[in-house]
């Protein structure tokens, strides 16, 4: 995995084992939630970190406005566009134009894939600490609902979100202890 001591863009530290991070790989790992990120990601455009990032916020009572959306978008774009889809995109490239003949390679691809969204996720972390929190009492179940449908009808244009992400939502709030 990544060293831990690794140094962010601007010579700060980044945490990359956090908490962040850890709800989104047992969030992640039912087949629905996988399936149903992906289609977004297809569907609306939108950066499945990002989504993870608005849901795990609502476990913790945050209730994110749009603003604080297009900002915590803001934070990673460039890594995200520089970094992550580019390594995603020689991923689907070896397997749709190879098969498996170069599985080794894309295997190893993907390991620096999943690397990059670690450190996507690390910014995301660090950036939630700037974020000034409207959860006096708030409904941590309804705050994971409105905040994952936020994001996507932002990115949708639509008033109700769809095709919606009723598999996070569900899976985020069962993570709430």
């Amino acid at each position: 995995m990544i060293n831990q001591g690794s140094r962010d863009g601007d010579g700060g530290k980044l945490q990359y084992d956090n908490e962040l991070w850890r709800f989104s790989l047992a969030v992640y790992k039912p087949a629905d939630v996988a399936a149903e990120c992906l289609a977004l990601q297809e569907v609306v455009g939108l950066d499945v970190n990002l989504l993870l990032f608005c849901a795990w916020l609502g476990t913790r009572g945050v209730v994110l406005s749009r603003g604080d959306i297009e900002a915590a978008s803001r934070v990673v774009a460039s890594w995200h566009t520089s970094v992550v889809r580019p390594l995603r995109s020689v991923r689907r490239h070896i397997k749709t134009q190879y098969g498996d003949a170069f599985e080794n390679l894309r295997s190893r691809v993907k390991d620096d894939e999943l690397q990059a969204e670690q450190v996507e996720q690390a910014m995301l972390f660090a950036y939630a600490h700037c974020i000034q929190s409207s959860a006096d009492g708030a409904d941590r179940r309804g705050a994971v609902a409105r905040n994952v449908n936020e994001y996507i009808s932002m990115l949708s244009g639509a008033a109700v979100p769809v095709p919606g992400a009723p598999s996070l939502i569900r899976a985020a709030q069962l993570a709430i202890k």
